[in-house]
């Protein structure tokens, strides 16, 4: 993955972790159901898939609070 991410120039850390996070994001926000996630993750219970699911959205809400708080200088 690291090989793939220099190749296309991407400047972050890419992990297993952040590609499942991706994978099951992009389908939760396709309005893919969460049993049809939690098969698709390999979750043997949809509340594991739940409960991993609450802190993905912690981290999106966090990241949307932060776009919002990025307030930029303005020189005149």
């Amino acid at each position: 993955m690291k090989a793939i991410a220099e190749n296309l120039e991407i400047g972050n850390e890419v992990t297993t972790y952040a590609a499942r996070h991706s994978f099951a994001t992009i389908l939760q926000r396709s309005g893919a159901s969460v049993s049809f996630i939690s098969e698709a993750l390999g979750h043997g219970n949809v509340n594991t898939t739940q409960n991993y699911w609450g802190g993905f959205e912690d981290e999106s809400k966090r990241e949307t609070v932060k776009a919002l708080t990025a307030f930029k200088k303005v020189v005149k």
